[in-house]
């Protein structure tokens, strides 16, 4: 699926917008919007080698910031306005956090770290 809207941050990042918009009762609709961020693995971003090991090994090259939006119950005639109410909350609301240059880094331990408490409540000892 093709984004209606690309974003290049300042700190080098892609958002990238989708609409997921479906009708669900007769004239209203669920306007959803997709927000996906990919942030790359660097190195830089850990203390050790072992470290970004774990991480590779535990995430991948890239870690995926993912958001959802919706408004429930739009009729057709509004849809194109709320889909950009949509996209402009996010974007007055969020997009200066994911552009911040500490952003990235921040956002991969912070998977890193989630990832390593799933380890451990599967296989707990």
């Amino acid at each position: 699926m093709k984004p209606v809207k690309k974003i290049i941050l300042n700190n080098g990042l892609t958002v990238s917008i989708f609409n997921h918009t479906h009708r669900y009762f007769g004239d209203y609709h669920r306007v959803r919007v997709k927000i996906i961020c990919e942030v790359p693995l660097l190195k830089e971003y850990f203390a050790d080698q072992s470290e970004y090991a774990e991480a590779k090994a535990s995430l991948g090259n890239n870690v995926i910031f993912r958001r959802d939006t919706e408004l429930m119950g739009i009729p057709t005639g509004e849809l194109e306005k709320s889909l950009e109410k949509v996209i402009e909350n996010f974007t007055d609301h969020s997009l200066s956090y994911l552009s911040s240059p500490q952003f990235p880094r921040k956002f991969v331990l912070m998977e890193l770290s989630g990832s390593r408490k799933k380890t451990r409540q599967v296989y707990p000892g």
